[in-house]
C-alpha cells in the first residue's frame, strides 16, 4: 500500500467495509481495503479501510454522516 495512508474504518464484516468504500467513492475519496492474510475464515479478523492521510478527516466525516461510524470512534 502507498505511504501516508490512514486506517479510517474496521469491521469483521467484509461487506460492511465494501459498502463504506462505495460511500467514499461516491464522494470522490480514494480508499483501499486491507484484509488479513488468514482471512479464509470470514468474521474471525478485522478488515481495514484506509484513506490517504490528506483525505482522512473528510473520509471519517462522510462515514459518520452515512452512519458507518459513531461519534465515539
Amino acid at each position: 500500500m502507498k505511504d501516508n495512508w490512514v486506517k479510517i474504518y474496521t469491521s469483521r464484516e467484509l461487506l460492511q467495509v465494501k459498502l463504506a468504500e462505495d460511500v467514499l467513492k461516491q464522494h470522490s475519496i480514494e480508499s483501499h481495503i486491507l484484509t488479513p492474510p488468514d482471512s479464509a475464515f470470514p468474521g474471525m479478523n478485522e478488515v481495514e479501510l484506509y484513506a490517504p492521510e490528506e483525505k482522512a478527516d473528510e473520509a471519517v466525516k462522510v462515514l459518520k454522516e452515512a452512519e458507518f461510524l459513531s461519534d465515539v470512534e
